[in-house]
């Protein structure tokens, strides 16, 4: 069995749809359609990247995904680009694959590579501080809605990205919690 992880190509929006919906289905008592309706939402703004989309791809099956999207995180001085990590999905049963880590670690190494200099999630605090993620707040950025302070991270992709940088982070629409996202 071998484990890729590479850029999602053009074709694999079905296959990506399936991966999404059945990863989260899995996990959180939905049925993952909100999940797998954002990423296709992502996937039409016009500022989306496919470079910045990975896949993990084992003996041929996608079995994870995950995507890095711009947003920016404003205050009255300015605004400072950044990158959103979600979602990030890996089917149930393939968690000895490590599948998500090596996605993690694949996805930061290209966005710093690409010159990205931060990226924000929201996700289990738990989780994504062994990647280095902190608490935004220790930053002075805030999320654009309530949510527990351990939920809401950054990470500096190189030294001194998030010096200086505060104010509120807005996403692009198919994230942002408050958009009502049934029209």
């Amino acid at each position: 069995m071998t484990l890729r992880v590479r850029p999602e190509r053009a074709g694999e929006e079905a296959a990506i749809r399936e991966t999404v919906r059945a990863a989260f289905a899995a996990t959180e008592e939905v049925d993952g359609t909100v999940e797998a309706d954002t990423v296709d939402a992502l996937r039409r703004e016009p500022e989306f990247d496919p470079s910045l989309s990975f896949v993990a791809e084992l003996d041929g099956r996608i079995i994870g995904h995950l995507v890095f999207t711009p947003c920016r995180v404003r205050s009255e001085e300015g605004e400072t680009a950044a990158l959103a990590l979600a979602p990030l999905s890996v089917l149930r049963g393939y968690e000895h694959t490590f599948a998500g880590t090596r996605l993690m670690r694949h996805g930061l190494a290209a966005c710093r590579e690409a010159g990205h200099g931060i990226v924000i999630v929201l996700g289990h605090a738990k989780y994504y501080r062994r990647f280095g993620f902190r608490p935004a707040s220790q930053f002075g950025i805030e999320p654009p809605w309530a949510v527990h302070d351990d939920y809401f991270q950054a990470l500096a992709l190189r030294p001194g990205a998030l010096d200086g940088v505060h104010g509120v982070v807005e996403y692009l629409p198919p994230l942002d919690l408050r958009a009502d996202q049934s029209s």
